[in-house]
């Protein structure tokens, strides 16, 4: 709360700060479209920008690329569609993470609600028991110094061969170590996908129409994903991964399509691309920082003490008429712990404007 203190005529204060959260209470947000989308094939020519994605398989001989050959990659800006980023990722505890994403070619494929064992997959598969192979949705993982702030749907997409691509789909063991998925049939393990799809319209072993909506619901109990998805939330950002081991031809087989944010079909109705529904609350309540005291003591110098909070960066800046372009920065203050910040400077002969901005630290 701003304290005017009538020794300081001439100054104003203006601070901008995320908004206080109150611990506890649930918050649920639902974003309509990623704000980026990539389908991870090597020999794709428009990263970032083609209208659809598939997700299909090497297998049953990968012959020196990834099993998961095509794969679908999704990130959403979370702290631009209102989750507040930086309030420490053990404080927000996810109830719910739901994608949804929708099939944008005709009957490719038969709809398989269910995980299918490794063993049947590859070139010496053994009988899958029922029809079709499921839909899966893992996390993404980076390499070559790519993380999931700097990397874009348009950046590299690294070497063709087996795990060098810099975005994979990754997973957890049992034990909660992560790992890319992208070989689980060459390298003999289950990738316990975080969510298999799941569709309401089509029944098991019938093939896919277009335009049929699959929904994903994260599985929290995994070891290693609701973690993965805090630290998500505190960045400010969520990538999500669809993959499949549908067999593929070239030019041919029984690929997964989806609609990307691209596709006409999403630029003109709005409502093919993947969505995102969040439900969260924060663990303990996150407080809006205090201005302890504006003054001028005796020597005439100016002070303004405020509270910072660890987790961000604060910038002073000040001006002598509120013009834009007037602003310069006069201080930056951080901290591990909570801090009484102090700044000064000689009691100015004119009028001095002052303000304050919050901003909260990578991580």
């Amino acid at each position: 709360m701003l304290r005017p203190n009538t020794k300081l005529l001439g100054l104003l204060l203006q601070a901008f700060f995320v908004p206080y959260l109150q611990g506890g209470e649930s918050q649920t947000v639902f974003i309509p479209e990623p704000s980026a989308d990539r389908w991870m094939y090597p020999a794709n020519s428009t990263p970032g920008t083609r209208p659809q994605a598939s997700t299909f398989s090497a297998l049953p001989s990968s012959e020196g690329v990834d099993d998961r050959f095509g794969q679908f990659l999704i990130g959403f800006d979370t702290a631009a569609a209102g989750i507040p980023a930086g309030m420490g990722a053990a404080n927000y505890d996810i109830s719910s993470i739901v994608l949804t994403a929708s099939i944008s070619q005709d009957r490719l494929f038969l709809y398989d609600p269910t995980p299918d064992d490794w063993s049947t997959y590859g070139p010496f598969a053994l009988q899958d028991e029922d029809a079709g192979r499921p839909l899966e949705l893992h996390g993404v993982g980076f390499r070559n110094d790519f993380n999931a702030i700097s990397f874009s749907e348009n950046s590299l997409f690294g070497g063709a061969g087996i795990s060098e691509r810099n975005a994979f789909t990754a997973g957890f063991d049992a034990v909660g170590v992560i790992r890319d998925v992208s070989n689980n049939v060459t390298e003999g393990f289950d990738p316990l996908p975080w969510a298999t799809g799941q569709i309401d319209t089509v029944e098991t072993g019938q093939a896919v129409p277009v335009d049929t909506v699959v929904r994903f619901t994260i599985d929290l109990t995994i070891p290693g994903v609701a973690n993965h998805l805090r630290e998500g939330l505190n960045s400010g950002y969520v990538w999500l991964a669809l993959s499949s081991l549908h067999p593929a031809i070239q030019q041919g087989g029984g690929f997964v399509a989806y609609y990307a944010k691209e596709d006409p079909v999403h630029q003109l109705f709005g409502d093919a691309a993947p969505t995102l529904g969040v439900s969260y609350s924060l663990a303990s309540a996150v407080p809006v920082p205090e201005f302890t005291s504006f003054l001028r003591n005796a020597d005439g110098l100016v002070s303004i003490e405020f509270l910072g909070l660890p987790g961000f960066s604060y910038v002073m800046e000040a001006s002598p008429d509120l013009t834009i372009d007037s602003w310069k920065s006069v201080g930056t203050y951080s901290s591990t712990t909570p801090t009484t910040f102090n700044w000064q400077e000689a009691s100015p002969a004119g009028k001095r404007f002052f303000r304050i901005s919050r901003t909260a630290d990578t991580q």
